[in-house]
């Protein structure tokens, strides 16, 4: 288990992802399957409204989605759970966003993963967003941060 405030490397980041996509994989396709159905009961209960006492079949169908909706969003939370503890948090699980706490030039910044990534490609340091995310290339090529992340610049 990965304490909060264990802040990894990149190649720390890098060894996890086998587990992490793994994990991630299942996320993406729990979440799409939960909004799929949430679409199905909210389209069930405009079609269909529930009269005081109605027991139709259509609100029964409804009734059990909502029990079945919260199991598998209960699962969501399990999952989540289980990247923090090997140091990720989840941040979205459409995009499968995954971002890691680590450190660059003394400051505290996330090293962010998307499940379409073959490795840790971005950090930033606030939320996580298309605009915020800064290459690890560009840190990387400035030298520093290569050393003190064990990590090998190409020629």
């Amino acid at each position: 288990m990965v304490a909060d405030e264990t802040l990894l490397t990149v190649v720390d980041v890098n060894q996890r992802l086998p587990l992490v996509r793994s994990i991630v994989r299942d996320v993406m396709e729990l979440h799409r399957d939960i909004s799929l159905r949430k679409q199905r009961m909210v389209s069930l209960r405009e079609r269909y409204p529930a009269a005081g006492g109605d027991d139709s079949v259509y609100e029964q169908e409804v009734v059990q989605m909502e029990s079945e909706l919260s199991q598998d969003e209960q699962r969501l939370d399990d999952f989540a759970q289980e990247l923090h503890q090997i140091g990720g948090t989840l941040r979205d699980a459409q995009s499968g966003t995954v971002d890691f706490p680590g450190d660059m030039d003394g400051e505290r910044v996330w090293l962010c993963w998307r499940s379409d990534e073959p490795e840790v490609l971005y950090w930033h340091s606030g939320d996580c967003g298309k605009t915020n995310r800064v290459s690890l290339y560009h840190e990387l090529s400035s030298g520093g941060y290569l050393a003190e992340n064990g990590l090998q610049q190409d020629a």
